[in-house]
């Protein structure tokens, strides 16, 4: 069955089994990440780079991590210092230079730079979570640079 009707009430559990409201900070974050991951699945059906199959799980670790509440914890494989030495290297291969303010002219750079715009807005979220200890720092930066990685694959791909 797919449905729960616990949304019915605008409630919902979260992955420990908490029975949170719809507006819970925990509900707002993991909808950021999702509409992230739904940006980057948008990527894939023109381009399918390699790199996005593991940012996506990434993310995915990250939302269970949060809803999970135990920071760290019970997570098979959460974001880690390898996981941000891996955008570095990424976007140090793309070997961009930048003149000016940048603008966006083919579909996959926008849809890229949608994306990072995505990213952006789930770092702003996930800032109150970092100031309350309620984040790993690592998990924070990890998101930091994969706004940076998204910007230079736009950029690289702009045509």
């Amino acid at each position: 069955m797919i449905y729960t009707k616990y949304g019915d009430e605008g409630f919902t559990l979260t992955l420990s089994g908490q029975r949170v409201s719809k507006n819970n900070p925990i509900i707002k974050v993991n909808g950021d990440i999702d509409s992230l991951m739904a940006s980057i699945d948008s990527i894939r059906l023109i381009f399918d780079f390699p790199e996005l199959r593991r940012i996506s799980k990434r993310l995915w670790q990250l939302g269970g991590e949060i809803s999970n509440q135990k920071i760290g914890e019970e997570i098979k494989k959460p974001i880690c210092t390898g996981d941000i030495e891996f955008l570095e290297e990424c976007i140090n291969k793309m070997n961009i230079s930048l003149e000016g303010f940048q603008t966006f002219n083919t579909e996959l750079s926008v849809r890229i730079n949608e994306t990072r715009v995505r990213t952006r807005r789930l770092e702003r979220t996930l800032t109150n979570y970092l100031e309350q200890t309620k984040l790993r720092a690592t998990a924070y930066k990890y998101i930091n640079r994969l706004s940076d990685f998204f910007f230079a694959l736009a950029v690289t791909n702009n045509g």
